[in-house]
């Protein structure tokens, strides 16, 4: 933690004494800060956990991926940012800091389990005095709830600030070369690869940027080495940088095309993580068919307590190639796309030490396309189509003895929010935490048309209305693919620049893909005040 540390210091430092001295070759010190209050309500969404019940000792699996679960909750966020530009903008930093999103939580209880022979599943708790003699302890979730505690972007705030305190960007930028057209910048900074299908997240590193248009011609080059971490990266364990090259050609001021190439070396688990939720779906699917008392069903029961206790390690070397771009077509209309290649090896899978998969080819595919038309000022109509390719979890692949590999297109730190309920996105898509994630439900992969239009009424009051139709690439664990349909409404009113308003509400009618019909409802109020 020393160098993040030492750099929010001196960023400190040089912040206080710019304002302290205002003439000492400062073009500009801007400070910013913003409040952001949410009250959110989810019904009936498809559960995922998979929780111990002490009382009957198994696995409760029948509600999974069923519409069954619901919360209501009241959010925070505070934001502040300071920023600097010295030498006539030649020199610029940046310090930001916020919360996360603050909410209380109660968690499901944490339940010690142990091997026990007289148990249907073959699982006990520690104390109930029916545990083997030889046995190993693991931690699981319980269907008991736990007390209820201050969260910070989904884990306790004590967490939270002792891996990032509270730091999101600390960064400094030199400008040099004639006109300045080559900027190198030092420290955390927020990193996107692929506009957010690979990375969308801060990160620790540096950054070289080259505008050759400031000096002829009309392209730009950028090259990036960065820890895809928000914590410090002296707190994660075998992190290792990803590197970034990119070439974009810029026509306009508000246009440019590029391709783009980004290489990690994955040696924190990161990827099993990924696949974890794929894993837990093959072993509740396999409970689903067993009864209760048996030996297979004890097997499958004890493997996923391990896998539930402790997701199993990884080492993987991925690497992303694709374009993107932003180019006016017509008056009026603009084509957005972004298009993606992974290619990589899954080295080994399993627990530390002895793992279960080597070698396994990583293959994938992502699209993003919009088309967005204005006739008017007040009308925006987007047509746009989202894949995700997606797969099998691995570990069924390999028991149904189908061909290795793996075809679900991973990233490292995606931020996609094409959809309000389904993706996380709309009035709350700022609290996101970016936490990384498997394509679809668990890898299932997405293939989703949809349509946006966006009105500006007047008087500051803009209206968004969305739908979409979400289909998974693979067979769900219940044989089907569609994931729904989609409906989002949102909208926003801005009486003053310093306050805003806004409300939410979105349904997903889901498809054959979960379990039970019921619809899936979310609605969110929303204000925000800031610095005018």
């Amino acid at each position: 933690m020393r160098g993040p540390a030492l750099l929010l210091a001196a960023l400190t430092a040089a912040a206080l004494a710019a304002a302290a001295f205002p003439g000492a070759a400062v073009a500009e010190v801007r400070v910013e800060g913003a409040l952001h209050l949410r009250l959110t309500e989810l019904r009936d969404a498809p559960a995922t956990d998979v929780l111990f019940d002490r009382a009957t000792r198994v696995f409760l699996v029948d509600d999974y991926l069923a519409t069954a679960t619901g919360a209501r909750y009241g959010s925070t966020l505070a934001e502040l940012s300071l920023d600097g530009r010295h030498l006539d903008g030649a020199l610029h930093w940046r310090l930001a800091v916020d919360t996360g999103e603050l909410r209380m939580r109660r968690s499901p209880a944490t339940a010690f389990a142990c091997w026990s022979s007289g148990s249907p599943s073959g699982l006990d708790v520690r104390g109930s005095g029916r545990c083997n003699l030889v046995s190993p302890t693991l931690a699981v979730e319980e269907s008991r709830l736990g007390p209820s505690q201050l969260t910070s972007n989904g884990r306790p705030i004590a967490d939270e600030v002792r891996s990032t305190l509270l730091v999101r960007e600390a960064y400094a930028a030199w400008s040099f070369g004639r006109a300045g057209f080559a900027t190198l910048r030092a420290g955390r900074a927020r990193q996107a690869v692929a506009e957010g299908l690979v990375h969308d997240d801060y990160g620790t590193g540096l950054d070289l940027a080259l505008d050759l248009g400031a000096i002829g011609p009309p392209f730009e080059l950028r090259a990036a080495l960065f820890q895809p971490t928000r914590d410090f990266p002296s707190t994660v364990a075998g992190i290792s940088p990803m590197a970034l090259l990119r070439a974009d050609w810029l026509p306009s001021l508000f246009e440019h095309a590029g391709l783009f190439l980004a290489a990690h070396r994955d040696l924190t688990g990161g990827l099993a993580e990924l696949v974890r939720g794929a894993l837990v779906e093959d072993d509740v699917v396999r409970l689903a068919g067993l009864a209760p008392g048996s030996q297979p069903y004890t097997d499958v029961s004890r493997h996923l307590a391990v896998l539930l206790s402790s997701a199993p390690a990884s080492t993987a070397t991925l690497a992303w190639a694709g374009t993107s771009g932003s180019l006016v077509t017509f008056a009026s209309q603009r084509l957005l796309w972004t298009l993606a290649l992974l290619r990589g090896r899954l080295d080994e899978l399993g627990p530390a030490g002895a793992p279960v998969q080597v070698d396994v080819p990583l293959r994938g595919s992502a699209a993003w396309l919009r088309y967005q038309v204005s006739p008017w000022p007040w009308l925006s109509v987007t047509p746009w189509f989202l894949y995700l390719s997606g797969d099998r979890p691995p570990a069924e692949k390999a028991r149904l003895g189908l061909p290795a590999g793996y075809g679900a297109f991973l990233g490292v730190s995606p931020y996609v929010t094409a959809t309000n309920l389904f993706f996380g996105g709309g009035l709350s898509e700022t609290f996101a935490a970016r936490q990384a994630t498997a394509p679809g439900v668990n890898g299932r992969g997405v293939i989703a048309p949809g349509l946006n239009v966006e009105l500006d009424l007047g008087s500051d009051v803009d209206l968004l209305a969305r739908a979409a139709w979400l289909r998974a690439e693979d067979d769900g664990p219940w044989g089907g693919r569609t994931y729904g349909t989609e409906l989002d409404l949102a909208a926003t009113w801005e009486p003053a620049p310093w306050i805003s308003f806004g409300a939410e509400a979105d349904v997903l009618l889901p498809g054959d893909f979960f379990g039970g019909g019921k619809t899936i409802y979310k609605s969110v109020l929303a204000v925000d005040l800031r610095t005018p």
